[in-house]
């Protein structure tokens, strides 16, 4: 075989080694979801029952810090904060988290699932009769449309 060749095969697995380091440097996804996925220990015992949307994830470290872990690389369209934990709303998921024995548990799932599961903590914050509460302008007829 040509010399090239050898050359040209080195070329493809340093390309797919590069692009295998930046997926596990980057989190395996985009978005909350997957910062999360790839900073956090995966947790399946912590899931919600019932919701397979929901990914239980932990961390030694105390709430305030895994959130500003997480709104300073994702930033939320709205964040809810309570003795119970802190609440991060993004377009399509939510992340949850609230303080666990030997730091915290974060839960990711869907934003409208997290709306219903934690009506009572979110719903001054995160919109009015919907999960969507982005979409609403306020006002009477004509006014801010």
């Amino acid at each position: 075989m040509k010399r090239g060749f050898w050359w040209v095969l080195a070329g493809i697995v340093v390309v797919i080694a590069l692009a295998i380091a930046l997926i596990a440097i980057f989190g395996g996804g985009s978005g909350p979801r997957g910062y999360v996925a790839g900073h956090y220990h995966r947790a399946s015992s912590l899931d919600i029952r019932g919701d397979s949307d929901n990914k239980a994830y932990t961390s030694p470290k105390p709430v305030p810090v895994v959130a500003r872990e997480i709104t300073s690389r994702w930033r939320p369209q709205s964040q809810q904060t309570d003795a119970s934990g802190v609440y991060l709303r993004y377009s399509d998921d939510a992340v949850i988290i609230q303080p666990r024995a030997a730091g915290s548990v974060i839960h990711v799932m869907d934003v409208d699932r997290a709306y219903r599961h934690y009506h009572s903590h979110v719903s001054h914050g995160w919109g009015g009769l919907g999960t969507r509460g982005e979409t609403f302008r306020g006002g009477g007829p004509g006014t801010g449309k």
